[in-house]
């Protein structure tokens, strides 16, 4: 067992620390964005990365959890017949799609972003374009396991992208035409790097209808759980556009970006955790060592909440040079942290399950789930939204990853039941509603945050938490 959870940890901080490196531009921009932008602009430029990531998903269209399946296993022909027939399919449909969006910016533009932006429009349509292009190289690195290759290229990712926000943004006040463009620039280079390793791999003579048709009947029923996903994540910042205005909007992502933290870190356990599960083998342990890995990433998890919870103040008021980590107008963004972090627990809870419903192969599942998050993460929005403000987005996206989590726990007690560690479960949570109850309370000096911050640890080991075998493997270590 311990050996299996090993394996799992390598695995996550390669592949994890790449798609982390990809995300981690975005976290980095956030004192440039929140020191030289209004709400407003910020606004837009939200709902422009959050138009972005939707699409995404459907331009995908389940073809790539088809190329990550059939091009592992299979020979070096078979693989180029798979990723050739997959990539041009690519290639037209993104074609088809940068020409429609061009041909009606000018209507778009008003309902993507709320306003008359169409040049903005068609750079979108060009960051989507290169970005499909450039990940399909980055999915096929995975597959082959070239780690070096991998996270290289994700650094590159992170410095062109933010040393152009820099030069456009700050350096020559291109406002939010700096954005798109330092990111339409990092897209097509990337593209351009990552071609050469999609070149060598593919030949127009190998493209296979028989086999695109097979991704397709494979990979399609992923994509109404993308759509439901990406629901999940971004419809909060368009029901707050049309319920209250696009300055509530930008206060709104500026605190959800730092709560999507803690999705970094989920996120990048994914990248091993899907490989790491589909490939263990079946055997009576293999349900007791998923169970001991759901503790863990669970405990790991809950401390990085409580961390995230107590510091926050502090970090966006952190000076740096006389600039403040987030512009001060940025501040009151800290009170829908807590919430969407805590969702973002809930959503690893989510994903631990997961191996029920693929191992069993009932992935009709996976979208009844996430259908069911959807609906009531637009149905509370609308409720809480109109009752208690934008801290009301925050609170139903919280609860909507928690109804996800037990919908899916529900169904794999009768498909493939897990006998989790409830009592060490439990002590978690414990934990972390005793933090959040205290913070709420109580106004903390520094050394008082200190304090609770290392009572987590303390407190769980003190009350029996780690087993027999966890404890001598610790102190044996020590």
């Amino acid at each position: 067992m311990f050996s299996g959870i090993v394996k799992l940890s390598r695995h996550t901080l390669i592949y994890g620390a790449g798609h982390i490196l990809a995300r981690l531009v975005t976290f980095l921009l956030l004192p440039l964005y929140t020191n030289v932008f209004t709400r407003s602009d910020y606004g837009v430029i939200s709902l422009a990365y959050t138009f972005i990531g939707f699409m995404i998903v459907i331009l995908h269209y389940g073809l790539d959890s088809s190329l990550m399946k059939y091009y592992s296993p299979e020979g070096e022909e078979e693989r180029k017949k798979y990723l050739s027939s997959a990539y041009v399919s690519y290639v037209i449909t993104t074609a088809v799609f940068v020409l429609f969006f061009n041909l009606f910016r000018q209507p778009l533009s008003n309902i993507i972003l709320g306003g008359n932006y169409p040049n903005f429009i068609s750079i979108i349509s060009l960051i989507l374009a290169f970005d499909l292009l450039w990940f399909i190289p980055m999915l096929i690195l995975r597959v082959e396991e070239k780690p070096t290759h991998y996270i290289s290229i994700s650094f590159v990712n992170v410095i062109l992208s933010f040393s152009l926000n820099l030069l456009f943004v700050l350096k020559l006040e291109l406002g939010i035409f700096g954005v798109l463009l330092s990111n339409l620039i990092t897209s097509i280079f990337l593209f351009l790097v990552t071609f050469p390793y999609v070149l060598k791999r593919i030949q127009l003579s190998s493209v296979s209808i028989m086999r695109w048709k097979k991704m397709i009947r494979f990979g399609l029923p992923f994509l109404p759980s993308g759509i439901f996903a990406m629901i999940m994540e971004l419809a909060d910042r368009y029901i707050l556009k049309y319920m209250t205005d696009m300055e509530t909007v930008g206060l709104y992502s500026a605190g959800y970006k730092l709560g999507m933290l803690m999705l970094l870190l989920v996120m990048g356990f994914n990248m091993g955790w899907q490989p790491f599960f589909l490939k263990t083998k079946s055997g009576e342990d293999r349900k007791t060592l998923f169970a001991r890995i759901t503790t863990y990433v669970l405990t790991v998890m809950g401390f990085v909440w409580v961390l995230l919870i107590i510091w926050i103040e502090n970090i966006v008021q952190l000076n740096l040079g006389g600039i403040t980590l987030y512009g001060s107008k940025y501040w009151e963004s800290i009170v829908f942290v807590p919430w969407v972090a805590l969702g973002y627990f809930f959503f690893a809870a989510y994903s631990l399950q997961l191996p029920g419903v693929f191992l069993t192969e009932k992935t009709k599942w996976v979208a009844i789930v996430r259908a069911i998050g959807a609906g009531m993460n637009i149905g509370l929005n609308i409720i809480l939204i109109h009752y208690i403000g934008a801290i009301g987005a925050a609170i139903a996206t919280c609860l909507s990853f928690l109804v996800m989590s037990l919908a899916l726990y529900t169904i794999n007690q009768r498909i493939y039941p897990i006998h989790y560690e409830w009592s060490r479960l439990l002590r978690i949570i414990l934990f972390m509603v005793v933090v959040f109850f205290v913070l709420h309370t109580y106004d903390l000096s520094t050394i008082e945050k200190l304090i609770l911050s290392v009572s987590y640890p303390v407190g769980l080991f003190f009350t029996g938490f780690l087993n027999q075998g966890e404890r001598q493997r610790i102190f044996k270590k020590s």
